[in-house]
């Protein structure tokens, strides 16, 4: 008998072993699967972002989604804005001139009535149509001699040659600037290029040639880039961006420092403190720096910050999504917007910041619309780990988005203080699309050299563009006289 109750406690501690073993890798288990289920519904929290809730280039978006974004006839009739050109848009209609270059008079010969000759009749009125044509193109070839003089004192001096005849045969200003601006401004492959260029000027032009320009266009522009540098530091208001491009198949950044009328790109390596100071602007600058809140920024200590608010609304519209976030993305959204048309109300009517009620009001919505935002998170805090079970990823992004929208208020809400400050970006993400457009036409830089030109070069026809300025002269004083220098008086 004590030997079959000594067996049964053996077989009963082995079976309490057993299940605290099952217990402990049950517990295991729930926690894997756990942090699996969360780790899936970040990926399709991933996979839903798009360039409209959050900071995706449009560029990325699945082809799915932008014949989503595309509206029907129906849709769009019910919108407010219509089709076709908008009422007060610039027209770019083709008009008459008051002095053509030739005029060609057709009188008729006979009567359309009778068919009786029309000599010698009587005028009795005109119209007047005018066709606008290209001219046949060829290449004028100039040839300069320079002839060399002897002197009564026996010294031969030789003529000087201008400064575009650098070799017994070269191409002149001219179609030095074209090819920087077919390449550079209209974004076209050097090899198409150069059959463009060849077919229009009935000579060869060669790929060598062509991918030679960027590099003496860069070296000339070396003024240019001082100017904008001393230009940029003396704006009260400038707006910063980066965006990633391929040098060499790695990853490297393009960086933009602009205003309305000014734009500075420079590419490097890093997206951190040493591009920012390579550039050489943004170190000691004092005025108001308008960016996507990236922290390296932080470091910039003495000068004033304001966010884009375009960025805050769309990461806050990824929040709509969902039933526990929605409330608070609604509110904060609608507060972001309703400031933003404070401002520019304010500074239409030549305010230099939003009155002071309208903006307590504001400021009192926003701060509402934080602690909506945090009353609805589950309680606790956050857990420090993604993937490891408790707060779904959408939950930790709300409460990410409220602690920003906490803690950066006042470089949220800069541009109601200050109506010169915008309430977007865009002043800085604009210059960034064409390095975009630049990859999908041509793929990745060859070389760390090739890039600093492209950036040099976009920032100068940029710069032109802003003015006014017609971009193939401009090009063609470059390759001249020298660059083209943005004037002292320059409005934010």
């Amino acid at each position: 008998m004590a030997d079959v109750v000594t067996g049964l406690r053996a077989e009963n501690s082995r079976l309490v072993a057993a299940n605290i073993g099952l217990l402990a890798e049950n517990a295991e288990l729930r926690a894997l699967i756990g942090g699996l289920n969360s780790r899936v519904a970040q990926l399709e929290s991933k996979l839903g972002e798009t360039s409209g809730n959050s900071s995706k280039p449009p560029s990325t978006d699945p082809n799915s989604e932008r014949e989503k974004q595309k509206l029907t006839r129906a849709e769009r009739r019910r919108q407010a804005r219509k089709q076709g050109k908008q009422p007060g848009a610039e027209g770019r209609n083709l008009g008459q001139v008051p002095d053509p270059d030739r005029r060609e008079v057709h009188l008729p010969e006979e009567c359309s009535g009778c068919g009786a000759g029309l000599a010698g009749g009587e005028v009795v009125g005109s119209q007047t149509r005018q066709v606008f044509d290209l001219p046949p193109i060829r290449v004028e070839v100039t040839e300069h001699v320079a002839v060399r003089v002897r002197c009564s004192c026996g010294c031969v001096t030789t003529g000087a040659f201008p400064a575009e005849a650098t070799a017994p045969a070269c191409w002149g200003p001219g179609v030095r600037a074209l090819g920087v601006y077919l390449t550079h401004r209209q974004h076209l492959p050097v090899l198409r290029t150069a059959e463009l260029m060849s077919d229009i000027l009935g000579a060869r032009v060669s790929t060598g040639f062509l991918s030679g320009l960027a590099g003496e266009a860069a070296r000339r522009l070396t003024p240019f880039l001082a100017r904008m540098k001393e230009l940029l530091a003396r704006n009260p208001v400038i707006n910063t961006d980066e965006t990633s491009i391929r040098v060499s198949a790695k990853s490297w950044w393009l960086h933009v420092i602009a205003t309305p009328r000014l734009t500075l790109l420079a590419c490097s390596h890093t997206r951190g403190r040493e591009a920012i100071e390579a550039i050489d602007v943004l170190p000691g600058y004092g005025g108001v720096i308008v960016h996507d809140g990236l922290t390296t920024y932080d470091n910039l200590d003495k000068a004033v910050h304001a966010q884009c608010g375009a960025h805050l609304v769309r990461h806050a519209s990824r929040l709509h999504d969902h039933d526990d976030t929605r409330l608070f993305a609604r509110l904060m959204t609608e507060t972001l917007l309703d400031a933003a048309a404070a401002a520019a109300k304010a500074a239409e009517e030549g305010r230099p910041a939003v009155p002071a009620t309208t903006a307590r009001r504001l400021r009192t919505r926003y701060r509402h619309a934080v602690d909506v935002g945090f009353r609805l998170l589950p309680p606790g805090t956050k857990p420090r780990l993604r993937n490891t079970g408790g707060w779904k990823p959408h939950q930790r992004d709300a409460w990410n988005l409220a602690t920003r929208f906490r803690d950066d208020e006042a470089d949220i809400l800069r541009f109601l203080t200050d109506t010169a400050i915008p309430f977007t970006n865009n002043n800085a993400e604009r210059p960034l699309r064409p390095a975009k457009l630049h990859d999908k036409i041509s793929g990745c830089f060859r070389n760390p050299t090739n890039a600093a030109s492209y950036a040099t070069i976009l920032s100068y026809v940029g710069t032109a563009a802003k003015h006014g300025r017609n971009l193939h002269e401009t090009l063609v004083e470059l390759f001249t006289t020298g660059p083209w220098l943005p004037p002292d008086a320059i409005p934010g």
